[in-house]
Parts: C-alpha cells; sequence; structure tokens
C-alpha cells in the first residue's frame, strides 16, 4: 500500500492517508514508523483517509498486533474515513479491538465529518505541503 503521514505540531494532529491495497504489514509500518517520529506525539490527534483503498487485505491477526503497537494513546481522538464496507469493517474490528475511550476513535465516509469531529473545520483542505513520511511497502 502506498500510504503517507504528516505531523502537524502546531494542531497536535497526524494526517495519515492511504490508497491501493492495504495488508497487516503496511499497517503495522505506519504505527512503527509514526512512533519513532519524533515530532510525534501520543496524545496528538489523527485523521486517517481510506478513502483510496482500493482491496483490504489486514486479516484479524493484523488487527490485533496493530492494537498491540497502537503509538496513541488510550484516549487520543482519531477519526478513520472509509469509503468502503470492507474498510468500515476493518476499522470497526480495530475499534472494538482496541477498546479505546469512549468518544476517542469515530469512523465515518466523509472527510469533512472526521475534521469536525477532531474539532477542524470541515472545509479545511488536506496539508498540502510534502508529507514528512511516504511508504510503499506492499
Amino acid at each position: 500500500m502506498p500510504g503517507s503521514y504528516l505531523v502537524d505540531e502546531a494542531q497536535e494532529i497526524v494526517f495519515s492517508r492511504a490508497w491501493g491495497e492495504l495488508t497487516n504489514l503496511d499497517l503495522v509500518d505506519h504505527a512503527r514508523t509514526l512512533r519513532a517520529d519524533p515530532r510525534f506525539g501520543r496524545h496528538y490527534r489523527q485523521i486517517i483517509d481510506f478513502r483510496d483503498v482500493t482491496h483490504v487485505k489486514v486479516t484479524s491477526e493484523g488487527v490485533r498486533l496493530l492494537v498491540h503497537i497502537n503509538p496513541f494513546e488510550r484516549s487520543a481522538r482519531r477519526a478513520f474515513v472509509v469509503a468502503s464496507d470492507v474498510a468500515f469493517g476493518m476499522a470497526r474490528m480495530y475499534q472494538i479491538t482496541l477498546d479505546p475511550e469512549p468518544e476517542s476513535l469515530h469512523i465515518c465516509r466523509d472527510l469533512g465529518e472526521g475534521f469536525v469531529w477532531l474539532g477542524i473545520d470541515a472545509a479545511t483542505p488536506w496539508p498540502a505541503r510534502t508529507p514528512d513520511h511516504l511508504t510503499a511497502v506492499g
């Protein structure tokens, strides 16, 4: 899966994106790379844009591993934006397995809704600057 993230230290938010085929390895790589990034704060908010993921090849074992290495605090507010029912199901499985604090993880199908849920104006454009990390693992 190609993917990227950008850390906005001023707003304390991580903008993550994925497109193409999504695998266990892709998710694990993203989590480990983000955790190692010195600009990342475990309390930061995150928006993950999965709308351009075309194939979800994430297993329940992969979800459990991702929960185990989750770089975010349990109370960090995160929004997952998905386009397909399969991606929604994967995100929901992650949410149930993670068992975050109530109201800390939101799954939706609209980027503006995800922004609003994180306390950002719905009309905010995705950051135009070059991502901090680009992955092409899959």
